[in-house]
């Protein structure tokens, strides 16, 4: 007998798929862009699976062929720290200072990535490989970014394991259109970017992240992240296990650091084979 997750996608499907929230879904509804559907004898609406599937792919399409001029995507560099405390500070509120975060890039060079429009900071990523007692308490909420020091801060090795916590946001003083935009030349770059680390043997355990805004939330979810732990008030703290996860973010990073596995057991066989 056929399920209604053969044909439909429940809310929850629907805002990870394209990376929204609940408000902005219901505006999808209300101007009949998707139709939502409530089955007989149930409370909450469904969304057939082609109609929205169909939207994201227009919706994407949109996106990639609107770029505008001089949107580059970059490793952040230490003078960059001021706009990226910049964009922070208006999109989350209370931050890190950009000295702290000079700081861990000082530590791991390849910790933050960022958009840049006109040479100004619009979008930043940073990828923070954490030792994991201080991941933990950080993610329990016994401490917040700014206790964060250097000293916490891992350096990428090959065949280390690491876990990292995710930092996103985007220049909040834009239209959604706009923002979707910076945020899908970011999360494409981050993609490339982590298959170029799995390709050198670096080993990613889980990938945590928190937020207490909308477009926070929205962007975990859009990533493929899952909730992680307690709420901490209005906190919602998730995880990226890249075991498990099938997160377009970590199509390269799988297929290289599989490689890469490939070679280094093939040579490391090699190396303990006995001579003849």
């Amino acid at each position: 007998m056929p399920k209604l997750s053969d044909r439909y996608y429940t809310g929850r499907d629907v805002q990870r798929l394209l990376g929204i929230t609940e408000p902005a879904l219901r505006n999808l509804v209300n101007q009949r862009k998707i139709k939502k559907v409530i089955p007989p004898g149930k409370q909450y609406g469904v969304y057939l699976k082609a109609e929205v599937d169909d939207y994201a792919e227009k919706w994407m399409a949109f996106l990639t062929a609107k770029e505008p001029p001089k949107t580059t995507f970059e490793i952040a560099q230490p003078s960059d720290m001021d706009m990226v405390y910049d964009v922070a500070l208006r999109a989350i509120g209370p931050t890190m200072s950009a000295e702290l975060r000079r700081s861990w890039l000082e530590k791991n060079p390849e910790s933050c990535y960022v958009v840049k429009h006109n040479e100004k900071v619009v979008a930043f990523f940073h990828l923070l490989p954490l030792q994991e007692e201080c991941l933990m308490d950080f993610m329990a909420g016994k401490i917040r970014g700014w206790n964060i020091t250097a000293d916490k801060v891992e350096t990428y090795e090959e065949g280390k394991a690491v876990s990292c916590l995710l930092i996103i946001a985007s220049e909040p003083d834009l239209n959604d259109t706009t923002r979707m935009h910076y945020v899908s030349v970011l999360l494409r770059g981050i993609r490339r970017e982590l298959g170029k680390l799995g390709q050198r043997g670096i080993i990613f355990s889980k990938f945590y992240a928190t937020s207490e805004t909308p477009t926070g939330i929205a962007m975990s979810i859009h990533a493929g992240m899952q909730e992680y732990g307690k709420r901490l008030n209005k906190r919602l703290t998730f995880v990226l296990d890249p075991e498990t996860s099938t997160s377009f973010l970590l199509i390269d990073y799988k297929k290289e650091l599989k490689e890469w596995q490939k070679t280094h057991n093939q040579n490391r066989k090699n190396r303990i084979s006995p001579a003849k």
